[in-house]
């Protein structure tokens, strides 16, 4: 396949940047950048396209991307999944962002900041040019609304604050400066906001209805900022919205001028699209196999750099039999980590731990796993249960329904665990259904295939919200588990303005986490899409969906290439 690599030393910026984000120094100026110190910068020329306020693109433009799951939500408070955050990304604007280049975070709605009390109050000043789809001003009052509102709900991402920051520390200082006072200092605070977007405050609380903060009328209206007004949403099959015209950052000949997104679960079906030219993009999720063959077709073309991403089986230590450490760890002794990753995967490499290897803060004196059947069967006769008494049971691995790569995922778990005389039911569910599940240990299934993507360039992501109690009941922390030494750790981690003392604290937390067996740790792998060959401006950006921020592209040539 063709690759464009990124370093590793690119990698580590992502998560540096994020790690070191308490600037304990005042930034102003409208020329500043963002670096390693946290210090802020606005980017006043933040696109080469033409900021003359034109029609968003020509020639009915139309951008297709497929994808392989459904949208859940598209209220961006709620979003914690890739078709979720790539709504989120093209209808709204967060209020930081992650630099192409140099995968730190960087100016956006937020043109620059500054800290006060030691790092425990962040002052942000907003761009004085952006508007909402309806053409008023987005001001510091939306921007205090938006992270209010993300605080009472208390889905999504609003873990990153909910045991920090209370809703009255929220303060407008004025019409473009809005101060956010937390609790304590607080480490990855400005990582955190690469995923807080801004909603439209007047239309949202217009529009709520029975003290929902506007929930029910953001599922089939947008409200935001972002570079496409939503359109259409049938759930479970597709999603379209056209370019708004007076976006803040312009457009050019060449954007598109719709952008629409498919819900394809079948490989095959993805794979014919793409060759007849009726799309743009694929998601990562597919088998190594699909790639492969797309990359052959004249019209696709394939890249694959590393990327910051966990694949493992978090498994329910909280339902019978899953709840016993000793069956864990005969679940994970007994995989074949080798054929996933080399046979299934194609590529990457054994995970160690939660934290994806490339990660900086990665506690690199953990080791891969390996298959080993005896070590397997030795912590299965210390189990509290029998194997007679797991089979009665049952255990249970849901798989993503439709993906190959998910089967065969599946069925390796399987074999293995047959090796034991361990029976294994695998259940295909749509991802709907399985972030459904993950809501309570009660219904959340033994194991699960999950792909856990940084959401933040920090390695809090990899940690904080898989095992912390305060994340639990979303389907990155299905593992539900955590111990009081755990949580302690994870919470002086997120207190530390230190960088090299917060990367430790992530480091023994790590320790502490594998200790526990809560998940079978199995692959951090390459990152792989399919382009159509008339997509120009794709970069990879490091965190969840970024990746997808469609203004960024254009097409080259007449319509997609056949």
């Amino acid at each position: 396949m063709p690759t464009g690599n990124i370093e590793r030393r690119k990698l580590l910026k992502l998560i540096g940047a994020g790690a070191t984000s308490v600037a304990l120094a005042g930034c102003q100026g409208a020329q500043q950048t963002e670096t390693t110190d946290g210090s802020s910068g606005s980017d006043s020329t933040a696109t080469e396209q033409t900021s003359d306020g034109g029609s968003g693109g020509s020639g009915g433009n139309d951008f297709h991307f497929i994808a392989g799951q459904v949208f859940g939500t598209l209220d961006p408070a709620e979003q914690v999944d890739y078709t979720q955050g790539l709504a989120a990304q093209n209808l709204y604007d967060e209020l930081i962002t992650v630099d192409a280049e140099t995968l730190q975070p960087t100016a956006h709605i937020a043109e620059s900041w500054d800290t006060e009390d030691e790092g425990q109050t962040w002052v942000f000043t907003i761009r004085d040019d952006v508007t909402f789809s309806d053409g008023t001003p987005l001001t510091a009052d939306d921007v205090a609304y938006s992270l209010t509102r993300m605080l009472e709900l208390q889905r999504g991402y609003s873990s990153f604050w909910l045991d920090y920051l209370d809703p009255s520390n929220i303060t407008v200082r004025d019409e473009r400066t809005v101060a956010f006072e937390f609790n304590q200092a607080y480490g990855p605070a400005l990582a955190t906001f690469v995923q807080f977007y801004i909603v439209n405050s007047a239309v949202v609380q217009e529009n709520e209805t029975d003290g929902d903060y506007g929930n029910a009328y953001l599922q089939s209206n947008s409200a935001g900022s972002g570079a496409y007004v939503l359109d259409n949403w049938e759930q479970g099959n597709s999603i379209e919205a056209s370019a708004y015209e007076d976006y803040w950052k312009g457009w050019s000949e060449d954007s598109f001028d719709t952008f629409r997104s498919t819900v394809i679960t079948e490989e095959s079906t993805i794979k014919t699209t793409m060759q007849q030219g009726e799309g743009d993009m694929t998601d990562q999720y597919m088998g190594t196999q699909a790639y492969a063959e797309m990359d052959s077709y004249d019209n696709v073309r394939v890249p694959e750099v590393p990327q910051l991403q966990l694949f493992h089986f978090p498994l329910n230590c909280r339902k019978a039999p899953t709840d016993d450490i000793n069956v864990r760890k005969a679940i994970a002794y007994a995989f074949d980590y080798d054929s996933a990753v080399n046979d299934i995967i194609g590529g990457g490499g054994i995970a160690a731990g939660p934290v994806p290897r490339e990660m900086a803060g990665h506690n690199d004196d953990l080791a891969p796993m390996e298959q080993d059947l005896d070590k397997a069967k030795e912590f299965l006769d210390k189990a509290d249960y029998s194997v007679d008494e797991i089979n009665e049971i049952g255990l249970e691995h849901v798989v993503v329904a439709g993906t190959e790569l998910q089967r065969q995922m599946g069925l390796l778990n399987q074999a293995g665990l047959n090796e034991l005389g361990i029976d294994l039911e695998i259940n295909p569910l749509q991802w709907a259904r399985l972030t459904d599940r993950a809501t309570s240990a009660e219904s959340t299934a033994h194991m699960t295939n999950i792909f856990h993507t940084a959401k933040m360039p920090s390695p809090d992501s990899h940690t904080y919200l898989m095992y912390h109690p305060s994340s639990f009941g979303s389907y990155i922390s299905q593992s539900w588990y955590s111990t009081d030494e755990i949580a302690a750790t994870l919470e002086e981690a997120r207190k530390s303005t230190d960088l090299q003392s917060r990367l430790e604290k992530y480091e023994e937390a790590q320790a502490l986490i594998v200790e526990g067996m809560p998940s079978v740790y199995i692959a951090n792998p390459p990152y792989r899409i399919g382009i159509n060959e008339n997509v120009e401006g794709w970069q990879y950006r490091g965190v969840m969906s970024f990746d997808w921020d469609v203004h960024s592209m254009t097409r080259s040539g007449e319509g997609r290439a056949e």
